[in-house]
């Protein structure tokens, strides 16, 4: 009756396990008993055998509990003795629940590590007895499959006697083969999904940051029917990726379980081509191992994509992406436009500054205008930081012939640079300045500036701001009003950023997208010398007309001498005011001055008058033969005559 009873307990329990669990397991178990530990000496044999009958649930992926029905065998130990028709055996028939952890410390490997405890009653011919029972047990096993398992298995047995605890009726150690069935309620897909999770929409503009930096989550999720190891997850998208892209690895996701990895890609330059919003079909390719086997399962995803002329304010430094040194149009404007400035300049004043003046009228005259852009102005978006923004690369601006203030300002930096010519940016409330490196050291900027009001002191660099909004107006005007910009924004205490593009550069490497079509807009050469000219004649009016009215007057006030007409002279050869520096220098020379003799030279040489240049410097080491300046100059005058 009482085996009965048992019996229907572990059917209904393993009627309802379903409910609590999508996996049960059902364990079988024959064993050897060495019932040794038994407290009364010579009341068995040396070697029983047992059975045992496990059925549960798996709770958290590796606790195992449910029902256990045993069956033990243990012989008497004088049974050789008894005679005929008596009991040589002693069974013991026992019911209860049983609790374990199983652990996978490798793909083929279960470890399982439990107790059971529960009633048992023990038949020896017409003799019964009943109480409780205690197990503990350890199980190794190799998994054959994801569901069969053959192993060994050792445990602690104890069949109480007539307590509870204390006086074992029976106990010692067994040791057996165990046969564990797993079955899952749920049917297994047999394969790894991939899902992805995207804030935001991919900004092709830094295609080339998305290897580094994840833009979107993967969740994985494991749907074969165990846990698998060493998974390695990859990005791939066709012709949009370069490679197929390692995203990450995960040791373990057990079965039915999730893992969440980050998404990187190594987007190519083909994402360039989304002038709209658009989608990219893409793959996750997830590789693995189950039990010891390699695996592979390939998801599709759809990645949201801006179109390349999108990005946003969050850090400006992405605006460097824009800049474009490198692009075939840029190469060739800049080229026609910083020739003609190589061919008139003066060699007095800053090279940057000459060509710079050179490309920002060349730019105005070919017709290049500022233009406000009415659905994303930039006096609206470059502060909203949420906002995503449309800028154009400068073949854009080329072929339009406008753009708003950023458009421009992204032109006028990718012809700087390539010239050699670092730029910045600042971008400030309602306009957007462009800065230019001088490469002219802060100690030395008296040499070229009236005063230090115009000109941005950056890294003890001197750096010129040209504001973007005025085009129109030319070079100079444009310097101007950056210039007033600035110092109401410092005057306000407003905040001024800086923008270095090399530095940016770091960050945010340049797409150098190019339209691959031929775009003339190159301006007239005559319209562009005057313009250029003109700009330079105020620049030299505005900081040397100062310096020079200043010894003007000291000529006046102290009279004349070699050093304030030296000085008088350097002024005007800075200014690239040759005539005028002639004129002085002549007349220094007469007073005795080997100085003013040399620079006569140089300004001969600047003019290609090389046999008045020859006879100056002849003259010099006449007078002075170690005069270093003037034997280089004539020996390098020399090397022209001989070719």
């Amino acid at each position: 009756m009482y085996s009965k009873k048992l019996f229907f307990a572990m059917l209904i329990f393993l009627a309802i396990m379903p409910a609590f669990s999508k996996e049960l397991t059902f364990k079988l178990t024959g064993n050897l008993v060495l019932p040794f530990l038994t407290s009364q000496d010579g009341r068995y044999g040396s070697v029983g055998v047992s059975g045992n009958l496990q059925g549960g649930i798996i709770l958290f992926d590796f606790l195992n509990v449910g029902p256990e029905f045993s069956y033990m065998m243990l012989p008497k130990f004088n049974s050789s003795e008894l005679p005929d028709g008596a009991s040589k055996f002693v069974n013991f028939i026992g019911g209860g629940v049983h609790f374990g952890a199983l652990l996978y410390p490798a793909s083929r490997i279960e470890l399982e590590l439990g107790g059971a405890l529960g009633p048992y009653f023990a038949v020896s011919g017409q003799y019964e007895h009943s109480a409780p029972w205690y197990k503990a047990f350890m199980d190794v096993a190799f998994r054959l499959t994801p569901n069969w398992t053959l192993g060994a298995e050792a445990s602690w047995i104890d069949y109480q006697y007539d307590t509870y605890w204390g006086q074992p009726g029976a106990a010692g150690v067994s040791v057996g083969i165990a046969l564990r069935y797993k079955f899952d309620t749920e049917k297994s897909l047999q394969n790894v999904t991939a899902d992805i999770a995207q804030d935001d929409n991919v900004f092709p503009l830094t295609y080339s940051l998305y290897k580094e930096a994840p833009f979107a989550t993967i969740t994985l999720k494991n749907n074969e029917t165990a846990e698998i190891r060493n998974v390695k997850v990859s990005f791939r998208a066709g012709k949009y990726t370069g490679s197929e892209h390692e995203c990450g690895r995960v040791a373990i996701i057990k079965k039915r379980r999730t893992s969440q990895i980050d998404l990187s890609a190594d987007f190519s330059k083909e994402i360039l081509n989304f002038t709209e919003e658009g989608k990219i079909p893409g793959e996750i390719v997830v590789e693995y191992e189950l039990l010891g086997q390699k695996r592979k399962s390939v998801s599709q995803v759809i990645i949201p994509v801006y179109n390349r002329n999108q990005f946003r304010w969050t850090d400006p430094n992405v605006l460097a992406s824009f800049i474009s040194p490198t692009a075939p149009e840029i190469l060739e404007y800049s080229k026609v436009l910083v020739g003609l400035a190589r061919s008139h300049q003066r060699s007095g004043l800053n090279r940057n500054l000459q060509y710079a003046i050179y490309v920002y009228e060349g730019m105005r005259l070919s017709g290049i205008a500022c233009k406000e852009d009415e659905t994303t102005p930039y006096n609206e978006m470059h502060q909203d930081y949420d906002a995503v923004d449309y800028v154009q690369y400068p073949y854009q601006t080329m072929m339009y012939k406008a753009g708003d203030k950023d458009d421009i300002g992204v032109l006028f930096m990718s012809l700087l640079q390539s010239t050699g010519i670092d730029a910045a940016f600042i971008p400030t409330p309602e306009d957007f300045i462009v800065a230019i490196n001088l490469k002219l050291d802060w100690a030395k900027s008296a040499s070229m500036f009236d005063g230090k009001d115009r000109i941005l002191n950056i890294n003890d660099e001197v750096w010129i701001p040209i504001s973007m909004s005025l085009i129109k107006e030319g070079f100079m005007n444009s310097w101007y009003q950056a210039v007033d910009v600035l110092n109401e924004m410092q005057q306000n205490g407003e905040e001024i950023e800086f923008y270095s593009i090399n530095e940016a550069w770091q960050t945010y490497p340049s797409v150098g997208f190019s339209s691959g079509d031929d775009i003339n807009i190159l301006p007239r050469e005559s319209s562009l010398i005057l313009a250029a000219e003109t700009n330079l004649s105020r620049y030299i009016t505005a900081e040397f007309g100062p310096q020079i009215s200043a010894l003007q007057e000291r000529l006046k006030r102290e009279g004349i001498t070699v050093k304030l007409l030296n000085q008088l002279g350097m002024l005007y050869l800075r200014a690239g005011m040759y005539s005028n520096a002639i004129s002085i220098y002549e007349r220094s020379a007469q007073m005795g001055s080997l100085t003013a003799l040399v620079n006569l030279g140089n300004i001969a040489v600047i003019q290609k008058r090389f046999m008045d240049a020859k006879e100056l410097f002849e003259r010099v080491l006449a007078q002075d033969p170690k005069n270093k300046t003037a034997k280089t100059n004539l020996e390098r005058i020399m090397r022209e005559f001989d070719k």
